[in-house]
């Protein structure tokens, strides 16, 4: 079927531009100088239908392959600074030949004719991709993640990751404001597309280099959805409730009020499928697997915003969660938006492992089963104002508040033997745990701009606190069974609290030397304070109540200390290259102390930790760019690592810190090129990286005669880490209602590891690497099928192992079908396909999930009414193997099984402007 289509879409696009009809011309400066970049783009004279566009080539060329048509049509020019050209083409029989087309700046207005027209299709400015939304056609009722789907260079993965030309995208705003979260999640998946007006590509800033004008100095890509003037006045929704079989349900709304500055939106649900409970997917809604795998968070469908998790435990799970966002302009000169969340999930897993455990020597295997149970309720609170004090000056204050409480009730058991089936120890685990945990941040910035470009001054303060209490009660066993050491019994309550605290002040000082250089000097002081402390208490049978203190399983523990970075930065900006380079270091003083067993422990350290920084972009011209990066920096060791007293609190695991640790070194290096070619709808971008560690810090474990794992950590040498990739991706146009897409890729990665397992040095080489292919058929968005497949191959070979080599392949492949034909009935078929080469025999090593959903829009479109199937053919496995350079692990969760639901959905929109119209007026 795939080839099928394939072959099928390659010979419609052969045929359509084998008419070598086309539309060609260049573009020029009153002083003759080739624009580069401007939008040439072909429109229908009857209803202002986009047909086609372009943009110019460096020397301001440009060719728009057409076909036949009988129609008028316009072809108009656009270029930010110039007054738009346009002229009519009575019909597109032919090739034609514009020839030069000179372009008139703004301040000259047009004596003979004033034409007034939609916005371009895009406009390419300098640090600034904008796409006018009108210009791309959706599905009625689209959302705004299918708008971005269909805009050149941007990709959306399976993991709903956003990226442009290759560059991932962290950031993405409503009106220039977060909407529920800088990573925009909840905006992509439930803004109506025709709400947009503009959707601007930018380049990621910080918030001091966004006050203060800077250059964006990280490689990440900004989104910004502009709504149109219109519609920003006005309230929309969508309210979902669903009953299936098992008593499966699921119910969610989401409801926005927007009056131009005036925000506010509100977010709920409650569901028991595993969702996050308010996608407005219409095809799937909040159904987890198939299409849920591919367009949203998680291939468990889970996600974050704000730093809170909605879903994703293994096992089943029932969420109840409810959200608000506000955002507003007080007064002209404050900025305010803040955002509240609040979600309580009840888990229920049951899980079996089997770990096979490599060894120099030889071989164990531990196999082990839990059964848990938890309840975690979570609040989050976002506050963003941004102030001005006069037109250069801008103070912004941004806190953050996280509180979570939960209670997980854990049963486990264990069991390992060693390769010749003979038992070396085994336990059983009852574990009540109770957890209050809440964290607080602020950013307080005061940033100042001087009538000089470029030159600014900032002043910042930062703090981040957090505290965690847990409160547990644990009844163990542990038996050995190859020497006489003695079981290991326990029925203990334990308290434990743990607290960071770290206070930062910096400045930035930024000067220009000339108009396309600058330098920027930094200094930060942060004040660091962090505490573990537990204590244990075992049970006293004589009063019947937790005790009597176990000094062997208690401990204070605190790290205290200050660490400054000054730092100077050199930049060089000009209209094709972009340069930064900064050097600095820092300087770590802290004291590491513990008290164990009635004894103190006092390290003192001062590292010193150089960091070099280099980046570089150069513009080849407005599609092709390529960028690198450099950097080293040294780390210090963290708390744990530098405990010098044996940790008892697992008994088939002792773990020890090691206080003469050196620093980490690690080099990173990165490149890219990506190139979109606007006339041939096609682009491709490679890249590559890794990571060259010349020292780092990693554990040493060793197995004593009941294979009971002691651990330590010690310094290691030269280990590295790559990867690379290439993507291609192509548009076909089949006709004026048919488009065909197809992306392909190839990634490669590869790793050497090196460690000590029971004193003896080994090394781990691991390489894997695959393509992946995707394939859209868009017919007149009635119909949309989606065929992707992605192979896989892992090998690692090692040295001084009981094993050579391990090696396994996966493949994976799917198939989304959506329809809306005929009209008001809405069908979606998802089907993934799942092979794993790497399962033991123990396991089924493939299985093919598919779900489906028919619903039918009623009573002018508002209610959808709709009935689904979860894994149809009831295939669905949760095994997983996991591989590690010392271990191999297959793992089995409780999964969600077979299920129908039947759903109602009501969808409000109410706006106060009319409707953009498209017309194209021409003024005599």
């Amino acid at each position: 079927m795939k080839n099928t289509l394939l072959l099928f879409a390659i010979f419609c696009s052969t045929m359509l531009f084998a008419q070598k009809n086309e539309i060609s011309g260049k573009v020029l400066t009153l002083e003759k100088v080739p624009i580069e970049s401007a939008t040439v783009y072909l429109s229908a004279q009857k209803d202002s239908t986009l047909l086609d566009y372009t943009i110019t080539d460096v020397l301001g060329n440009f060719k728009i392959p057409i076909k036949k048509a009988n129609e008028p049509s316009f072809l108009t020019v656009s270029y930010l600074g110039y007054e738009d050209y346009s002229t009519k083409i009575e019909d597109l029989k032919q090739i034609l030949n514009l020839g030069v087309i000179t372009m008139q700046p703004t301040s000259d207005v047009m004596d003979e004719l004033v034409i007034v027209t939609d916005a371009a299709p895009i406009r390419v400015k300098k640090d600034t991709l904008e796409f006018n939304a009108a210009s791309f056609k959706v599905r009625p009722d689209a959302t705004v993640k299918e708008l971005l789907e269909q805009l050149p260079g941007v990709e959306i993965d399976e993991a709903g990751k956003i990226k442009v030309n290759g560059k991932e995208v962290n950031n993405v705003l409503v009106n220039g404001i977060p909407f529920f979260g800088a990573d925009g999640k909840v905006a992509i998946e439930n803004l109506p597309k025709d709400i947009i007006n503009k959707v601007q590509i930018t380049d990621t800033k910080t918030k001091e280099e966004k006050i203060t004008g800077a250059q964006a100095t990280g490689n990440a890509k900004t989104i910004n959805l502009t709504i149109d003037e219109d519609k920003n006045k006005g309230l929309f929704g969508r309210f979902i409730a669903g009953y299936g079989t098992d008593d499966r349900y699921e119910s969610s709304l989401l409801f926005n009020y927007f009056k131009n500055d005036f925000k506010i939106s509100f977010l709920g649900s409650s569901n028991n499928i595993n969702s996050q409970g308010f996608s407005t997917n219409e095809i799937m809604d909040n159904m987890s697997g198939g299409r849920n795998t591919y367009s949203s968070w998680s291939s468990d469908g889970s996600f974050s915003v704000n730093g809170l998790n909605f879903g994703g435990q293994k096992g089943i799970s029932q969420t109840d969660m409810i959200g608000l966002n506000y955002s507003d302009n007080w007064g002209k000169k404050n900025k305010v938006s803040m955002n509240y969340l609040f979600n309580e999930v009840e888990n229920n897993n049951k899980n079996k492992t089997r770990t096979e455990n490599l060894l120099p020597e030889n071989r164990f295997v531990t196999e082990s089963s839990s059964e848990l149970k938890s309840k975690a309720t979570n609040h989050s609170f976002n506050y963003d104002i941004e102030m001005e004090i006069d037109s250069l000056s801008t103070l912004t204050i941004v806190p953050n508040f996280k509180r979570g409480i939960s209670t997980t009730h854990t049963n486990s058991a264990s069991q390992t033997k060693n390769e010749f089936g003979e038992d070396l120890n085994k336990s059983n685990n009852n574990d009540i745990l109770n957890l209050d945990t809440y964290s607080f941040d602020n950013e307080i910035l005061l940033a100042r701009r001087f009538k000089k470009k470029g030159r600014s001054v900032s002043f910042g303060l930062e703090n981040k606190n957090s505290q965690n209490k847990t409160n547990q009660l644990k009844n163990s066993a542990a038996y050995f069974f190859q020497s006489t050491a003695a079981d290991d019994i326990r029925n203990q309550q334990i308290q434990a609290t743990r607290h960071s605290d770290e206070y930062t002040v910096n400045a930035i000082y930024r000067e220009p030397i000339n108009k396309s250089q600058s330098l920027t000097f930094k200094y930060d002081t942060t004040w660091q304070n962090d505490y573990q402390g537990k204590g244990t208490f075992d049970f006293n049978t004589a009063n019947n109540s937790f005790t009597n203190y176990n000094n062997l399983l208690s401990y204070a523990n605190s790290l205290k200390g200050t660490i400054t970075k000054p730092s100077v930065g050199y930049q060089i900006n000009t209209e094709k290259l972009w340069l930064s380079l900064t050097v600095g270091t820092g300087f770590n003083n802290c004291n590491v102390t513990s008290f164990y067993n009635n004894n103190h422990y006092i390290n003192k350290r001062l590292d010193i930790l150089p960091e070099i920084d280099a980046n570089a972009s150069v513009e080849l011209g407005k599609s092709k760019r390529i960028y690198t990066n450099y950097s080293y920096n040294e780390r210090s060791p963290f708390l744990n690592q530098l405990l010098e007293y044996e940790d008892l609190s697992n008994p088939l695991f002792k773990s020890k810190g090691n206080k003469d640790l050196k620093t980490s070194k690690e080099h990173n290096v990165y490149l890219s090129f990506n190139n979109y070619d606007w006339q041939s709808r096609s682009g491709y971008y490679f890249y590559g990286g890794g990571t060259y560690s010349s020292r780092n810090i990693d554990n040493t474990v060793a197995y004593d005669e009941n294979f009971v794992a002691t651990s330590t950590y010690i310094n290691v040498y030269n280990t590295y880490h790559y990867w690379s990739g290439f993507n291609y991706n192509k548009s076909y146009k089949l006709s004026d209602k048919n488009k065909l897409s197809l992306s392909a890729g190839f990634n490669f990665s590869g790793d050497l590891n090196k460690g000590v397992l029971n004193n003896v040095a080994y090394t781990a080489n691991s390489k894997s690497y695959g393509p992946k292919v995707n394939v859209t058929l868009d017919i007149d968005k009635k119909l949309t099928i989606q065929p992707n497949y992605a192979y896989s191959v892992s090998k690692t070979n090692y040295e001084n192992f009981t094993v050579n080599q391990s090696n396994y392949f996966t493949h994976k492949a799917g198939l989304m079908v959506t329809s809306y034909m005929p009209k008001n009935v809405v069908f979606g078929s998802d089907i993934v396909y799942e092979y794993n080469s790497n399962l033991s025999s123990n396991f089924r090593k493939d299985f093919l999930l598919w779900n489906a959903s028919l619903g039918y829009n009623f009573y002018n479109e508002r209610f959808l009414a709709k009935v689904k199937i979860y894994d149809i053919l009831n295939q669905n496995q949760s095994v997983r193997r996991s591989v590690s350079p010392t271990s191999i692990s297959d793992t089995q969760n409780t999964i969600l099984k077979q299920y129908i639901m039947f759903s109602l959905t009501y969808k409000l929109e109410k706006f106060a402007g009319k409707k953009k119209g498209n017309n194209i007026v021409i003024m005599d």
